[in-house]
C-alpha cells in the first residue's frame, strides 16, 4: 500500500474502490465539497458505498462556536451531490446522538449525520 496525498480541490485518487469514506469533510477552505463527494461516488466499484459522516451539531468545545451555523442533513447533502437515482441509491441517512468525549474528559451529547450511498451493480 501506497499512500499518495490529494488536494481534492485539484484531484482525486485514482482507481476503483469498494468503500470511501468522507468523515467530518468540513473546512474553511475554499473546497467544492459537492464535488468532490460526486468525484468519490463516481470512483465506486459497482456495489461499492460512499459513507458520509458528518457533523450534526456543535460540541461545547468546538473552535466554531457560531449560533447561525447550520448543518445540512444527510438527505440534503445528497441532493447536493446530485447523483443519479438510477445508478446510485441511498441506504442510509439519518441523524444519531451520541455522548462525545472532549478535552479534560469533558462530555455532550453530540449528533452526527450518516449518509450511506450504494453504487448499483
Amino acid at each position: 500500500m501506497t499512500a499518495v496525498p490529494h488536494d481534492l480541490r485539484s484531484s482525486f485518487p485514482h482507481g476503483e474502490f469498494d468503500l470511501i469514506c468522507a468523515h467530518y469533510l468540513h473546512t474553511p477552505f475554499d473546497l467544492d465539497r459537492a464535488a468532490v463527494l460526486r468525484s468519490a461516488a463516481h470512483a465506486l466499484r459497482p456495489d461499492g458505498r460512499l459513507l458520509i459522516v458528518d457533523h450534526g451539531s456543535t460540541a461545547p468545545w468546538s473552535w466554531n462556536q457560531d449560533p447561525d451555523v447550520r448543518y445540512p442533513s444527510p438527505r440534503e447533502v445528497a441532493a447536493g451531490i446530485g447523483l443519479d437515482a438510477a445508478t446510485w441509491m441511498v441506504e442510509r441517512a439519518d441523524a444519531p446522538r451520541r455522548i462525545a468525549t472532549g478535552p479534560g474528559g469533558r462530555t455532550a451529547e453530540v449528533t452526527d449525520h450518516v449518509l450511506l450511498i450504494r453504487r448499483s451493480a
